[in-house]
């Protein structure tokens, strides 16, 4: 829930933003270059772990890999408030 709430705020922003200089254009910007960097942080934390020859029970295994999935669900919940903005951004504009 705490990474929503950011991806909200910087949604806002965004909107606040375009808002005080009337460029509608910079909500997609903005919330665009986050929604971008959210999703990429999480293919790669999902992607990237440890050297495999350093874990060695299953349960190391299990507990990195959970790990992973929670970095890039976190991501995830970052990047949907602000692809949200955009999508209506460009819906209101065109």
């Amino acid at each position: 829930m705490k990474y929503f709430l950011i991806g909200t705020v910087i949604a806002l922003v965004g909107v606040l933003v375009a808002y005080a200089t009337m460029d509608w254009s910079l909500v997609s910007i903005i919330s665009g270059i986050a929604a971008g960097i959210a999703l990429i942080w999480g293919v790669l934390a999902l992607g990237a772990g440890k050297n495999k020859s350093t874990r060695t029970t299953s349960s190391e295994k299990r507990r990195e890999k959970q790990q992973r999935v929670t970095k890039m669900k976190n991501a995830v919940m970052i990047a949907v408030p602000n692809m949200v903005a955009v999508i209506v951004n460009l819906v209101m504009i065109s």
